[in-house]
């Protein structure tokens, strides 16, 4: 079947809008997930949340795995006296995370919005291709043989709707 030009452009267009979005949509679920994680460390700052502590065995038994040591240098959190810095930061982070949680929320809703479209897009072509294969396939009627059917009332020739036995002579 022939699918002219601007039949395609739509179908292509609604595809690419629709990649994009999703890939925007990635992007700022990745900076989403960076702003969520440097939030808890500033949390962490903030707080002076102690290492934890290696207490006897730890109920671990022999041979059990060691805590790594120097957790909140490892991390990046600063000394305890530098939280200050870092309760600054908390505000900027939370509006950050919070713009971010709209943007993505718009974005679902516009891929959500771009999804249908394109699939109403595609449903329509996939039934006109199917009506095409029907038309293609089906054969025309074929005229009745007016001339040796037997007349009916009027002297219009009648058709017979059962078939007549193999051994029928007529």
């Amino acid at each position: 079947m022939a699918v002219t030009a601007g039949a395609v452009v739509p179908l292509d267009e609604k595809r690419r809008r629709r990649h994009d979005l999703l890939a925007e949509l990635r992007e700022v679920d990745h900076w989403r997930r960076l702003v969520a994680a440097r939030l808890d460390l500033a949390v962490a700052a903030v707080t002076a949340i102690d290492e934890p502590l290696v207490r006897g065995d730890g109920g671990a038994g022999a041979g059990a795995a060691m805590l790594p040591a120097g957790l909140r240098e490892i991390l990046g959190l600063p000394a305890c006296d530098q939280a200050l810095t870092e309760a600054s930061v908390l505000l900027r982070l939370r509006a950050a995370l919070r713009d971010l949680d709209e943007y993505a929320q718009a974005l679902r809703a516009s891929t959500d919005v771009a999804t249908m479209e394109l699939a109403d897009l595609l449903e329509a072509d996939r039934s006109v291709e199917r009506a095409a294969r029907r038309a293609a396939r089906s054969p025309r009627p074929a005229e009745p043989d007016r001339a040796s059917a037997p007349a009916g009332e009027g002297g219009t020739p009648r058709l017979s709707l059962v078939a007549a036995p193999p051994n029928a002579r007529t």
